[in-house]
């Protein structure tokens, strides 16, 4: 991977963490915070929770899989993604009215598919 894809790849977890970190368990949460919000190392993570470092690391990933899998069945971060597209369009002045309708759709789409 190269440093923008994993730069990337940060950014996106970091917007599944925003949406759906309450739905991981409170040691996937505490795991995920402690590396991605406080910046700490594996090994600084298990010695602070008690764990091996590979016991970190588990966790650290299945809370990664399982924000990819909420993602994947709910679609949310996806939607405000196309939302967010679609209004820097229309402030940047390109066919308002098109750009309004494919945020409605867009809203609409996700409220019609999760009801």
């Amino acid at each position: 991977m190269s440093e923008n894809e994993v730069l990337e790849r940060r950014i996106q977890l970091s917007r599944l963490y925003d949406l759906y970190g309450p739905l991981l368990t409170e040691r996937q949460r505490r795991v995920y915070e402690m590396h991605e919000l406080d910046d700490l190392s594996l090994s600084e993570i298990a010695d602070e929770l008690g764990i091996s470092r590979q016991g970190v690391s588990d966790q650290l990933q299945r809370a990664r899989d399982r924000l990819d899998e909420i993602e994947t069945l709910l679609g949310h971060a996806e939607s405000f993604r196309r939302i967010e597209a679609e209004a820097r369009a229309i402030r940047d002045g390109e066919n308002p009215q098109q750009h309004a309708a494919a945020i409605v759709e867009a809203c609409a789409g996700r409220t019609m598919n999760h009801v």
